[in-house]
């Protein structure tokens, strides 16, 4: 079984690698980014790199074929610059990650609260990639070869970030001093740790290998709920 990853610096996706790694059911995982990313491999499981800007994913060659593609990429519109920039990291990049993979199961992080319709930007661009996504995976089904397609909608993200999100920062201590209020209906807005949706997305991706347990369903919603 052979995996392929983006965004593994991020804050969920350098979690989510070490779990690949450390679960020894990937002969072989793919790393795609800007940067090498820091990881222990105990398992003896071939990890490549290709260094590569996001803009040259259309043109990639991918050294092995890949069962599952995870996608952790995730920016702001301060870090980006502008919504353009935003947009092609958010959306753009995410789909031909997918694309460039044409793998059977694929995983990836949106947010609680995406939709195409929404007013706000952010939740704009997420729900609109889950809808391209979707869109791209139906219609590239083979009768031989079913493609899957799992969003992953976790709420803010708690956790140790490289970079400096200030606003975020403030967000975080605010958001996690009143986590305990977010009860009955308010519980889907309670901020997760990013441990917890790695192993989410790891979970699915192994339940995705047993036959037996395995969902039929082409695109399922892991909302932030399924994840705490």
């Amino acid at each position: 079984m052979n995996a392929a990853i983006i965004g593994a610096t991020g804050l969920i996706g350098q979690l989510l690698l070490q779990k690949l790694i450390d679960s020894g059911q990937y002969e072989n995982i793919l790393v795609l980014g800007r940067k090498q990313p820091h990881y222990l491999n105990k398992q003896g499981t071939q990890v490549s790199f290709i260094s590569c800007q996001l803009s040259e994913l259309p043109s990639l060659v991918l050294p092995f074929a890949v069962e599952h593609a995870f996608c952790c990429l995730g920016t702001t519109i301060k870090k980006a610059g502008s919504q353009a920039a935003f947009i092609a990291v958010d959306k753009t990049a995410c789909i031909e990650f997918i694309a460039k993979c044409e793998a059977s199961n694929n995983y990836v992080v949106t947010a609680l609260g995406a939709n195409s319709q929404s007013s706000a930007f952010y939740n704009r661009i997420k729900g609109e990639t889950q809808e391209a996504l979707a869109e791209q995976l139906n219609q590239s089904q083979k009768p031989e070869r079913s493609r899957r397609l799992w969003l992953f909608q976790p709420s803010l993200l708690l956790g140790e970030r490289k970079e400096n999100r200030t606003l975020e920062d403030i967000g975080k201590l605010l958001f996690k001093l009143i986590s305990p209020l977010f009860i009955g209906s308010l519980k889907q807005y309670r901020p997760i740790e990013a441990e917890k949706v790695a192993n989410s997305m790891l979970a699915h991706s192994l339940e995705a290998q047993n036959a037996q347990s395995a969902s039929t369903q082409l695109v399922t919603l892991v909302v932030n709920q399924d994840m705490l």
